[in-house]
C-alpha cells in the first residue's frame, strides 16, 4: 500500500543563510491507514514537519533546501491547495490560528466551500461533525468566545467535516479535559476504521497507547531514532524515552509539597457569569449565566496551587475576574485588599499571568529582547549589559539559548510557552497565574520548568496558582488542589 506521508531528504529552515536546519536531511515514512503518533523533545522538529508535509511550508515562510515529499504517492508540488485538503489535513497547535470565520459553522461552511462541496449537502454534513463531537449548542457562538479546549474541538470539527484521507494532530489533547481526551480518541479511532490515516504530533503516550498502531520517537533534525513502538514493546524503550527528555507512560515528576501556609489571596461568596454581564438596568433582563457561584477558597502564599476542570467550565474566566478583566460578584481579596478597590497598574505589578496562548502577550520580535524587557520593567537602571547576560542566563536554563536570535513567532508552541513564563519570572510580582503551562513540554522542559518555579517560590516568596488539565502534574507538584465541579470550586484532598 503506498504510504499516507512519504519524506525523503528533506533539509529546511527558517532563514536562507541560517546556520541551522529545522528538518536536516530528514527521511519518514507515515504507513496509510493507521494512527501513528510522532514523539520527540520539543524543538526537535515535529510541528515544523507537520506543516512541511501539508505544504504550509515553505509556501507560508522559511526555506525547503532539498526533498521529495509526496502524499498517497501524489508529488507535494503537483497539488494545488484544494487537492492537499483531500489528501491531508492539519490541526495546529494553536486553533486561533487556523480559524477565518466568527463562528464554528461559518468555518465549516467555508471548510467545504474550499473543496466545492454543493451547498444543499452542507448542512447534513455540518450537523454530522457537530453531533460527533457533541458540539452542537456551540456551532452558532463566536468562536472568540469559546474556552481552549472548546476552540480545540472546534478545529477538530473542521477537519472531521473535510474528510481528508490523512489526518494530521498537532498536540490534540491540549486544553481538553481527560473525559473530552478520551472522547476525541474514541472518535479518532472509528474515523481510523473508516479509512482515514490518522497521525498525531504529541508529548504525552499514555492515552494513545490503546490506540496507537505505532509510536515514533524522534530527535533533533527530524531524525527517526526509534520506530515501531507500540504498547507491547514499549517497556524496552524506556532508556531512549529518558535520553531523549520525553514522557514515559509510567514517569513520576516528583515534586516536594510545602507546608501549607496563610492565604496571601482569598475568594469570598464568589460568583462569575458566563458572559460579561453588567448589572441589568431593566426586569425582563435575563438572568445570568453563572460559571461558579457563592465560591469560598483560600490559596497559602509561596506555595504552588493547581485548578482543575473540564474545557469550558470557567477556570480562565476566574484568572480573567482576578485581573479586573471580567465581572464577578462577592469579594476576592489579595492581602486583604479588594481587587475591585486596587488600580489595574497596582494590581498587575502585584500579579501576573501566562495565557493559554503565550504569543498573546509577547512584545518583541526576538527571543533575547523578550526577555530583556521583562527584566527592564523591574529594573530599569540596570546596565544593558547585565541585562542581557541575566536574559541569556534565563534562556539557559529553559533551554532556549540556541534560539535567542529567533522572533517568538518562530518557536514551537512548547517553546513559546517557556519563553513566556520565564519572561514573567523575571519580575517581581508576589501571585503568578499560569493558564496550562506545561501543555506542549516535553519530560525534560516540564521538570525544569516546575523546578524553577520551586526555587523561585523558596527564594523570591513567589505564588503560583496554575490551571491544568494534567491531574499528574497537580498530584505531584501542587501543594493544593481545587476542582471546578457543578459551578462550585471544591477542594480536592490527597
Amino acid at each position: 500500500m503506498m504510504p499516507a506521508i512519504d519524506m525523503r531528504d528533506v533539509v529546511f529552515r527558517f532563514w536562507e543563510d541560517g546556520k541551522r536546519n529545522i528538518l536536516d536531511h530528514m527521511s519518514l515514512t507515515i504507513p496509510a491507514g493507521q494512527i501513528t503518533v510522532v514523539m520527540g523533545a520539543s524543538g526537535c522538529g515535529k510541528s515544523t514537519l507537520a506543516a512541511v508535509a501539508a505544504g504550509l511550508y515553505p509556501e507560508n515562510g522559511g526555506y525547503l533546501q532539498q526533498g521529495d515529499i509526496r502524499l498517497f504517492g501524489e508529488p507535494l508540488n503537483n497539488l494545488d491547495i484544494a487537492a492537499r485538503a483531500r489528501l491531508l489535513s492539519v490541526m495546529f497547535q494553536n486553533p486561533d490560528l487556523q480559524f477565518c470565520m466568527d463562528t464554528l459553522r461559518s468555518e465549516m461552511i467555508f471548510c467545504l466551500e474550499n473543496l466545492s462541496i454543493p451547498p444543499e449537502d452542507m448542512d447534513a454534513l455540518i450537523d454530522e461533525a457537530a453531533d460527533r463531537l457533541r458540539m452542537t449548542a456551540l456551532l452558532d457562538h463566536p468562536l472568540t468566545t469559546l474556552s481552549g479546549g472548546e476552540k480545540q474541538k472546534a478545529a477538530l470539527c473542521c477537519l472531521y467535516v473535510m474528510r481528508s484521507r490523512c489526518i494530521l494532530l498537532d498536540e490534540p489533547f491540549a486544553n481538553i479535559d481527560p473525559d473530552a481526551a478520551e472522547d476525541i480518541l474514541q472518535l479518532l479511532i472509528q474515523m481510523k476504521q473508516e479509512g482515514c490515516t490518522i497521525v498525531a504530533i504529541d508529548h504525552q503516550p499514555s492515552l494513545w497507547l490503546k490506540a496507537a498502531d505505532e509510536i515514533i520517537l524522534l530527535t533533533e533534525g527530524g531524525h527517526t531514532a526509534a520506530r515501531g513502538i507500540n504498547r507491547e514493546n514499549i517497556s524496552q524503550y524506556r532508556d531512549m524515552f529518558e535520553q531523549q527528555g520525553v514522557f514515559f507512560p509510567t514517569d513520576s515528576r516528583r515534586g516536594e509539597h510545602m507546608p501549607e501556609k496563610e492565604a496571601i489571596l482569598r475568594f469570598e461568596d464568589v460568583s462569575i457569569p458566563l458572559k460579561g454581564e453588567k448589572k441589568r438596568l431593566f426586569r425582563k433582563a435575563p438572568a445570568p449565566v453563572w460559571l461558579l457561584e457563592h465560591a469560598d477558597a483560600a490559596f497559602p502564599r509561596e506555595s504552588i496551587t493547581a485548578i482543575l476542570g473540564p474545557s469550558g467550565c470557567g477556570k480562565t474566566t476566574t484568572f480573567l475576574s482576578l485581573l479586573q478583566q471580567h465581572p464577578f460578584t462577592g469579594k476576592m481579596l489579595l492581602e486583604g485588599r479588594g481587587i475591585t478597590a486596587m488600580k489595574p497598574r497596582a494590581l498587575y505589578r502585584e500579579i501576573g499571568i501566562v495565557f493559554q496562548n503565550p504569543a498573546n502577550q509577547f512584545v518583541t520580535q526576538n527571543v533575547l529582547d523578550e526577555v530583556m524587557a521583562g527584566i527592564r520593567v523591574w529594573y530599569p537602571d540596570m546596565p544593558e549589559n547585565e541585562c542581557a547576560a541575566k536574559a541569556e542566563a534565563l534562556l539557559s536554563d529553559y533551554g532556549l539559548a540556541r534560539q535567542k536570535r529567533y522572533s517568538p513567532y518562530m518557536l514551537s508552541q512548547g517553546q513559546q510557552r517557556r519563553l513566556a513564563v520565564l519572561s514573567v519570572l523575571a519580575g517581581q510580582q508576589k501571585i503568578l497565574l499560569l493558564d496550562e503551562p506545561t501543555y506542549g513540554q516535553d519530560a525534560r522542559s516540564t521538570r525544569v520548568m516546575m523546578q524553577q518555579l520551586r526555587e523561585k517560590i523558596r527564594r523570591e516568596h513567589l505564588t503560583v496558582i496554575l490551571i491544568t488539565h494534567d491531574r499528574q502534574l497537580a498530584a505531584e507538584w501542587a501543594d493544593k488542589v481545587y476542582c471546578f465541579r457543578d459551578r462550585t470550586l471544591q477542594e480536592v484532598s490527597e
